[in-house]
C-alpha cells in the first residue's frame, strides 16, 4: 500500500510548525483506526454521527446477558463493515471477562475482550486486531 498513514495522536502543535509527523504502516493504521472506532459513541463525531460503537450506549446495562454481547458484536462488525473499507472478511468476536484489580481494595470488574480478524483489501494479508476494554463504567486498559 503506497498510502501515507499518520500516528494518532496526530501532533497539532508540530503541524502548526511545520515538522514533519510520524508515520506507520497500513496495518497500524487500521488498528489505530479501529480503536478510535471502539471507544467513540455514536453522535460524538459532529461531522459523521454514525461512526462509533454501541459499547457506551450499553455501558451501565446487564452485561451478563447472551443479548448484550450479541447486540455490542453486531454494532462492532456493522460499524468496521462501514468505516473501515480497507479491511474485507471481518470477524467480530467479544468476550465479557472478570478481572480483579489488585491495590484497589480487591475491587473486581467487567473488561471486554475484543477481537477482529480479517485480511486487508488490497493485498490480501492477514490482519488480527484485539483490545481491551474496562466497562461499567468504560474505561480503557
Amino acid at each position: 500500500m503506497s498510502a501515507t498513514y499518520y500516528q494518532l495522536p496526530l501532533d497539532l502543535e508540530g503541524i502548526l510548525e511545520r515538522k514533519r509527523l510520524p508515520r506507520c504502516s497500513a496495518q497500524d493504521s487500521i488498528a489505530q483506526h479501529l480503536y478510535l472506532l471502539l471507544t467513540t459513541y455514536f453522535g460524538e463525531s459532529r461531522f459523521e454521527p454514525e461512526f462509533g460503537c454501541q459499547v457506551w450506549e450499553q455501558d451501565f446495562e446487564a452485561m451478563t446477558t447472551m443479548r448484550w454481547k450479541d447486540q455490542v458484536q453486531q454494532s462492532i462488525d456493522q460499524s468496521i463493515r462501514e468505516f473501515e473499507p480497507r479491511l474485507a472478511r471481518p470477524r467480530v468476536q467479544v468476550a465479557v471477562m472478570d478481572f480483579e484489580l489488585k491495590n484497589v481494595s480487591q475491587r473486581i470488574r467487567r473488561r471486554l475482550e475484543v477481537t477482529i480478524t480479517a485480511v486487508l483489501h488490497r493485498t490480501h494479508e492477514p490482519f488480527d486486531f484485539q483490545a481491551s476494554l474496562f466497562i461499567a463504567p468504560l474505561s480503557v486498559d
